[in-house]
């Protein structure tokens, strides 16, 4: 089965890599760069890079040419989408400006102890 998160983080770590992979002459490009040559804010570039945001068919393609890069390299395996048998599930643990991922149970925990104030 795809698991969609998995799907979207595999994308956004294939672009950062091709995007660390594109720079000039004086260093890899960043986020900054390839955000103004695709007509994104830098921030979300950050959020692709992270699979925090869905990548339009259209963006995919911009990115992809911003590069020099084939739409294909971009694109994770089947095998990089799939959620795998027995896979612990992560979830999103929002503290301060920082967001982590962590089994249900620890997610469960901390939370607790946040609320109480500890």
């Amino acid at each position: 089965m795809i698991d969609e998160k998995r799907l979207y983080q595999a994308l956004g770590l294939r672009i950062r890599k091709l995007r660390e992979l594109r720079g000039s002459s004086r260093g890899r490009m960043t986020q900054a760069e390839l955000a103004e040559l695709v007509g994104l804010e830098r921030t979300s570039i950050t959020n692709i890079e992270r699979g925090n945001q869905k990548v339009p068919l259209h963006v995919l393609f911009r990115i992809c040419d911003a590069l020099d890069a084939r739409v294909s390299d971009a694109l994770p395996t089947l095998t990089e989408a799939k959620a795998e048998q027995g896979e612990r599930r992560l979830e999103e643990v929002k503290l301060r400006s920082q967001t982590v991922q962590a089994p249900p149970l620890v997610k469960q925990a901390v939370l607790s102890v946040l609320k109480r104030g500890g």
